[in-house]
């Protein structure tokens, strides 16, 4: 599994603790997707079940570190949603909180790993809450999750929290130049549409649908002002709640130029289409359509089998009324 340099600090932290006997048995990572969580989860857990770490490392020989690297260590129990499904449940919460109780077939720790702990179940979460709070000796739960919000107060209330911050811009941009060949303002805009999660913005520029983003920075040239529904076939490609979060930081762009925040704009590689938008509507009619654009995300990111065409078309259509009245 890759490791990403800003995670070393929290790293040591953490394995600090455990040295000095002071760790919680059960501690929430809280990261950006894209910040490398898995890999800080992963690291902590080798350690721990490594029989001679060596300092802040594990020692890679002993019989725990080759089973952790075939992924096949007994005491190791990663936990996510299965494939297709939007929850985990009970079942397989009960199932670990069982065998966590009896002795550890390595006869060291025992790791708990829960990914994605968001979307536990309340009665996966109520199923939880005793072994949490008074675990088997040498027993260890890691949660990981971008959304601490979503996780009920019992659970967390119950748990120690390390929140990942996003690296300074610098250091997250000068990660990603040794990663990829692209330009600087291409690799400075993914970054930026990506929250500041270096790995994130480097999966973001990998992926074929990134190109996407340049198809609707010319469609909004050559379809506005008089026919803004010629975005639709651009919007509507899969995932079309990326494709409207792009649209937004555009028109968020066009607003930041209004204002004189040049130096913050997202696009960095396409201010051009943002400085025509600002051409288009005044500061009044960007908000409206900044709202109607963060209104479509959430209904297509949030709404199960939600009408994608229908949704995208009647932003499309609000929008081509404010271009038209602001004439």
């Amino acid at each position: 599994m890759q490791w990403f340099p800003w995670l070393t600090p929290y790293y040591k932290r953490l394995i600090e603790q455990h040295q000095a006997q002071q760790a919680h048995p059960a501690q929430i990572v809280h990261a950006h997707q894209g910040m490398g969580a898995e890999a800080l989860v992963w690291g902590v857990a080798r350690w721990l079940l490594c029989e001679s770490p060596q300092g802040h490392k594990a020692c890679g020989q002993c019989h725990g570190c080759q089973l952790m690297l075939a992924d096949n260590h007994p005491d190791w129990y990663p936990l996510s949603a299965e494939k297709g499904k939007q929850q985990i449940g009970i079942d397989v919460i009960r199932d670990t909180c069982e065998k966590v109780w009896h002795s550890p077939q390595q006869g060291g720790a025992r790791v708990v790993w829960i990914d994605g702990a968001q979307r536990l179940t309340e009665s996966a979460v109520n199923a939880l809450l005793k072994t949490v709070e008074e675990p088997p000796a040498n027993c260890w739960f890691l949660f990981t999750t971008p959304q601490l919000s979503h996780l009920p107060a019992t659970l967390r209330s119950r748990c120690v929290v390390t929140n990942i911050a996003v690296p300074q811009e610098p250091q997250g941009l000068a990660w990603l130049a040794r990663e990829s060949q692209l330009p600087e303002p291409t690799l400075l805009t993914a970054l930026r549409l990506s929250g500041g999660a270096p790995a994130q913005a480097l999966t973001l520029i990998n992926a074929p649908h990134w190109q996407k983003r340049q198809q609707i920075a010319e469609g909004i040239r050559s379809a506005l002002p008089q026919q803004p529904m010629h975005l639709l076939p651009i919007l509507m490609d899969e995932p079309s709640g990326e494709k409207i979060y792009w649209l937004m930081a555009f028109l968020l762009d066009a607003l930041k130029l209004q204002r004189g925040g040049q130096t913050w704009l997202t696009h960095v590689d396409s201010e051009e289409t943002s400085r025509y938008l600002c051409t288009l509507l005044g500061e009044q009619r960007l908000q409206q359509v900044i709202a109607r654009c963060r209104d479509c995300h959430a209904l297509l990111t949030q709404t199960p089998q939600v009408n994608t065409e229908l949704v995208i078309s009647d932003l499309l259509l609000t929008w081509e009324t404010l271009l038209t009245t602001s004439q």
